[in-house]
């Protein structure tokens, strides 16, 4: 049976229809209601997503790992630097302790990484996310057109290797239209939050708001495309390459869904099996195949039959 948050298994899920639980570790969680969404138990890493009560007081010793918190909702602070919802803390192993306090409570994601690498004279990091700038991120092989915010330092952006000595924590925003023909995979772990838009993979599904997506390493994933835009939260422990290679059909895949996929309807988590239609271009207008009934041949766009 599939574990939907271990490591080294493939995982695509929707957070919202998680349990709230209580977690013995990280030790940060103790006694809050939290949600497990990935963890490595033996190297102790973990991705959680936990509510912070109002007056929620914590000190944390950064002995054992290197802590990310990113607010979703609510407030933070962090040896009293007060911040809301969209803010980014880190406090990376071996800085010491600090105060961590939430005034009217927060909905929190917490990366939890034991013996996470970090570069020299790093220290700890408090930033609101939407301050930061926008960069262009490009990646050898690899179509252009995304955009990211780097809130793990350091963070290189550009050309066959990305991420820092500890890999990435970003937000990534792919714009409306962007497409991967290909499949790819990674040398390490890759999670991912996602928090608006839609992103058709086949064969996990349509990915909306609130789906979660783990990649383990040497693990081929994608094709992969949107039609309003996807905003997520990409994490990494290490510094990741993103080989490709061809995907019969994937063109064909990418092009059929944004011909059809509404620019109206708010996407949702689907599984690739309650999807109803097999995307096939035709040429300027598409045909829909419905998969539970492959003899329903639909109109497509200009009324053209497949």
């Amino acid at each position: 049976m599939r574990r939907h948050f271990v490591r080294e298994e493939p995982q695509f899920f929707q957070i919202e229809g998680l349990d709230w639980t209580r977690l013995d570790e990280p030790r940060i969680v103790h006694g809050l209601d939290a949600r497990l969404l990935s963890r490595d138990a033996g190297l102790a890493r973990y991705t959680v997503m936990a509510r912070l009560p109002a007056s929620w007081a914590y000190r944390h010793d950064a002995a054992d790992a290197t802590l990310e918190l990113i607010t979703l909702e609510g407030d933070v602070s962090l040896d009293g630097d007060r911040v809301g919802a969209s803010a980014y803390l880190s406090v990376p192993q071996g800085t010491g302790s600090v105060d961590l306090r939430s005034e009217s409570g927060a909905l929190v994601l917490l990366y939890w990484t034991h013996g996470l690498p970090v570069a020299g004279g790093l220290g700890i990091r408090v930033t609101r996310i939407w301050q930061e700038p926008w960069q262009t991120q490009k990646m050898t092989n690899m179509p252009h057109g995304a955009i990211a915010k780097s809130l793990r330092l350091p963070d290189v952006g550009d050309g066959p290797l990305h991420g820092g000595p500890g890999g990435m924590l970003r937000l990534i925003f792919l714009p409306p239209g962007y497409a991967d023909s290909q499949e790819h995979k990674h040398n390490c772990w890759e999670g991912l939050v996602f928090l608006a838009g839609d992103l058709l993979m086949p064969p996990r599904g349509i990915i909306g708001p609130g789906s979660y997506l783990g990649n383990p390493a040497e693990f081929w994933h994608a094709p992969m495309t949107t039609q309003l835009g996807s905003l997520v939260l990409v994490q990494t422990d290490e510094p990741v390459t993103q080989p490709p290679r061809p995907y019969e059909g994937g063109q064909t895949l990418v092009n059929g869904y944004r011909d059809t996929a509404s620019l109206w309807q708010q996407p949702r988590h689907t599984e690739w099996s309650d999807l109803r239609h097999d995307y096939r271009s035709r040429g300027e207008g598409l045909a829909w195949t419905d998969l539970t009934n492959p003899n329903a041949i639909r109109p497509g766009i200009g009324g053209e039959q497949a």
